[in-house]
């Protein structure tokens, strides 16, 4: 019997990145200079959490942020406005590997009981929006240091905060919304949060 929770565990989070991967190619909106709205791309990454704890859920948000990663080195147009290694460095760490890697920070609410009549998993949406806030907060210091010399008037902190909350904002309220709809039947949310 352990054997099989064993194996489910890794195969259950293999599933779950493979779907997050699939989802990252559906794009509902792409910015100009990264960053894109997904179908909800990020959500499984985070379930993988929500079933199987938080250690399951990080290892599969970092091997995530890996795809994502060599994503931008396959595409090509990201790195070469690194110019320096500090810069190189930030952006590989507050683009990639930081940001998708911390969602797996949605996890850890899972047994936080809040209670609320009106929201039954207000602590999942709450796990939910503080991964992807997390990953606001890495985009918008690598929009700060490398991106800057698109800031125009606004300056580096106002179009960090602008061009990085246009397609997070989206991608959160999508997300929260599929959320709502599949964890309202009692069955679907025992399954997907493995209750």
């Amino acid at each position: 019997m352990k054997k099989s929770k064993n194996l489910r565990v890794p195969a259950e989070c293999a599933v779950l990145l493979a779907m997050a991967i699939v989802f990252s190619f559906i794009k509902l909106w792409q910015m100009p200079m990264g960053g894109e709205i997904t179908f909800v791309s990020m959500l499984p990454v985070m379930l993988a959490g929500f079933r199987n704890g938080p250690k399951a859920g990080l290892l599969t948000a970092f091997v995530y942020s890996l795809f994502q990663l060599a994503s931008a080195f396959v595409s090509g147009n990201v790195f070469v406005y690194c110019t320096t290694a500090f810069t190189f460095i930030v952006c590989v760490l507050f683009d990639y590997i930081v940001p998708f890697t911390g969602l797996s920070i949605a996890a850890l609410f899972k047994n936080i009981h809040i209670h609320s009549v009106r929201f039954k998993n207000i602590n999942i949406y709450l796990g939910i929006t503080c991964g992807i806030v997390l990953r606001f907060i890495c985009h918008y210091i690598t929009g700060v240091v490398i991106w800057k010399q698109w800031a125009g008037e606004e300056g580096p902190y106002i179009y960090s905060l602008l061009y990085n909350g246009t397609f997070l904002l989206p991608e959160l309220i999508l997300t929260l919304l599929v959320c709502v709809l599949l964890f309202k039947p009692q069955r679907t949310r025992k399954l997907l949060l493995n209750e």
